[in-house]
């Protein structure tokens, strides 16, 4: 396109700063293998000997990627991509439910009572309450919710799981502790690449579920 590398960055940084781009799409859109040299490059110690070494990499493909794989800047991505997908699952029960069993029996016929009462008592605790004790369902709730009326769900899950209850939970398992690391930094659990691409694929298969 004619247009020099410091042009495009210029342009990518904009982008960051108007909230149109994620630091998590760009450091993604490098393919693995131009990450693994961009990440040995990145090392104080490493990034003459790899300039030097005739690797596809310049020093302004360096400094930028240093400036974009920071962890704070990537949790603060991974935290929307989950709390995105939390909400989506919670509109597309809440509304599954309410159409199969009436706005005013859905609580009741579809929600397992341990959950209810949890939810209840949460709502309860809360110094600044939801209207709605279905809005305390934990990810974890969901997917039991999801299992207890499989028959009616089958048919409005994603592709991927309509077929397989076992799937959704193990997917939602692993969601949960993602979660959990991204919410509760000071346990000093560590989330990984391959959790931030299980994260983005269940972003896909479920936001189109999200109210508008």
């Amino acid at each position: 396109m004619q247009i020099s590398t410091a042009n495009v960055i210029q342009y990518l940084r904009t982008n960051l700063g108007e909230g149109t781009l994620r630091f998590s799409e760009i450091y993604f859109s490098w393919p693995e293998p131009k990450r693994d040299i961009l990440n040995a490059a990145a090392s104080e110690v490493k990034v003459g000997h790899a300039l030097a070494s005739g690797l596809p990499v310049t020093r302004e493909d360096v400094d930028f990627f240093r400036s974009v794989r920071q962890r704070s800047r990537f949790a603060g991505d991974l935290y929307e991509l989950i709390s995105e997908i939390e909400l989506a699952v919670h509109d597309m029960v809440e509304k599954t439910l309410k159409e199969t069993y009436g706005e005013a029996e859905y609580w009741r016929r579809g929600i397992p009572e341990t959950i209810r009462i949890r939810c209840q008592e949460n709502r309860e605790r809360d110094e600044d309450p939801s209207d709605s004790p279905f809005h305390y369902t934990t990810l974890i709730q969901l997917s039991e919710i999801i299992s207890k009326n499989w028959s009616v769900f089958d048919h409005v899950l994603p592709s991927e799981y309509a077929a397989n209850k076992r799937q959704l939970q193990s997917d939602f398992a692993r969601l949960n502790s993602i979660r959990n690391t991204v919410m509760h930094p000071v346990k000093r659990k560590r989330w990984s690449e391959s959790d931030f691409d299980f994260a983005k694929v269940l972003h896909i298969a479920f936001q189109s579920f999200r109210a508008p």
